[in-house]
Formats: structure tokens, sequence, C-alpha cells
């Protein structure tokens, strides 16, 4: 029996296979290696059916040169990708639960990373965030003092793009 078809080597290689697809870094390693290997492989597909040489064989090789540094240049900058998903996604995940000011300490390293735009982005969309948060619970002591008219006005102030907005919606119908 060889060793290909031996279940205690195939069942862990496919977890293993799987559970790397759950980390990110390999994630973006194979997002990248497949987006640029199958233009990859069709020019060198395309380049070994034409003669040596020709017209269309030499543009072929430049476009492989051009793909295999291409490729280089992505994967020597990968790790600062990954670092900057990453501070991204949890400082996401922070604003998620209302843990802003948390957050934009997380999303202010992006700077250190040369992200400024980003870092200035991330922070503007979690202190609109936090400042569509702080109105919605405004509206809610104003309500339970029972000053409805004016949690409305507040309510009204709301963003339409924030979490809060949908909590706000469903407090302005109870209002109704």
């Amino acid at each position: 029996m060889s060793n290909n078809k031996n279940p205690y080597i195939r069942v862990p290689l496919a977890i293993t296979v799987i559970a790397m697809l759950f980390f990110m870094p390999a994630r973006e390693f194979l997002k990248l290696t497949f987006m640029l290997g199958i233009p990859f492989i069709f020019l060198l597909g395309y380049m070994v059916k034409k003669p040596r040489y020709s017209i269309i064989w030499n543009i072929c090789a430049l476009g492989l040169l051009a793909l295999i540094g291409v490729y280089g240049y992505y994967l020597v900058h990968l790790p600062e990708r990954i670092q900057v998903r990453e501070i991204i996604s949890s400082g996401a995940a922070l604003v998620a639960e209302g843990k802003y000011d948390e957050a934009i300490s997380k999303f202010e390293k992006l700077d250190e990373l040369g992200k400024p735009i980003q870092m200035k982005e991330k922070i503007e969309e979690a202190q609109t965030e936090k400042a569509a948060h702080q109105q919605l619970e405004k509206a809610r002591q104003l309500i339970d003092e029972g000053k409805k008219d004016e949690a409305r006005k507040v309510i009204d102030t709301i963003p339409a793009n924030t979490r809060a907005a949908q909590e706000a919606k469903d407090l302005k119908k109870s209002l109704e």
C-alpha cells in the first residue's frame, strides 16, 4: 500500500490544509499566488506553443518576467499588508463591541506602518460610531425623563450609516 493512499496521512493533511485557510497569512499568500499564478500559467502555456524568439514568444517572456517581479514585490510587502489587515479587523471588532477608544488607539498603529490615510478614515469611522452611540444614549435618557419630543430630535441627528442608527430607528418607532 502506497503512502499516498494511507488515510492516516491523507486525513491529517486535509485537516491541516483546511485549517490553514482560517489563518490570515496563509489566506493572503494563497490569494496572491492564485491571482498572479493564473496569468502566469496562461502566458507560459501560450509561450510554449509559439516558436522560440518570435515576437509573441518575446512578449510572453516579458510578461512572465513582469509577473515574477510583481509577485516578488507583493511577497516582500505581504507581512506589512497582513499587519494592516489584522489591525483593521481587530479595530472593527472593538468598534462593534462598543470599545471606541480602544479601537481608535488600535487604528493609530496604522500610522506606524505608513498608512496615515487609512488611519484617518478608520479613526473617523470609530469617532462617528462613538458619537452616534452617545446620541442614542442621550435619547434613551431623555425618554426615561419623559422628554419624548427632545428625544426624537436627538434620534433624527444620528447618522444613518452607523450601527446605532438601527437601534435609533427602533427606538423612534416605539415613541410613536
